[in-house]
């Protein structure tokens, strides 16, 4: 692939991300109840930022360095799991572990509807690169 194809490659998976994320906030946004608005807002911010950085970095290192990819995916793996704890610790802290349930399952949609995703987005596209 030409570092164009490859960058058109990246600002599809970055479209994907921020359709993906839309259609889940919005309907939770609109028919959740209220105790679901703030999990949903920042599973919202979470999966947006974290993927749309993630989609660029992997830009930046299928272009660079091809051969370290495995290597980028397993990291990529460890922190997104590592940051998805921290937020979880520090909703927690912020609200004494009130509605830590309802957070939890809301979080837990958005990282996992992305995280396959993500999976199989870039599962296929490792087999053209």
């Amino acid at each position: 692939m030409t570092q164009s194809e490859l960058k058109n490659v990246a600002r599809i998976y970055t479209m994907q991300v921020i359709l993906l994320t839309w259609l889940l906030f919005l309907p939770i946004r609109f028919w959740g109840a209220d105790s679901w608005q703030i999990p949903s807002a920042v599973g919202y911010i979470f999966t947006f930022l974290f993927y749309i950085t993630d989609g660029w970095l992997w830009y930046w290192v299928v272009t660079r360095h091809k051969d370290y990819l495995t290597s980028f995916f397993t990291g990529t793996s460890g922190f997104r799991f590592l940051l998805a704890l921290a937020v979880l610790g520090i909703y927690y802290w912020a609200t004494k572990g009130a509605d830590m349930v309802t957070f939890l399952l809301v979080f837990m949609v958005y990282y996992l509807v992305v995280l396959i995703h993500h999976s199989i987005f870039f599962s296929r596209m490792s087999k053209r690169v």
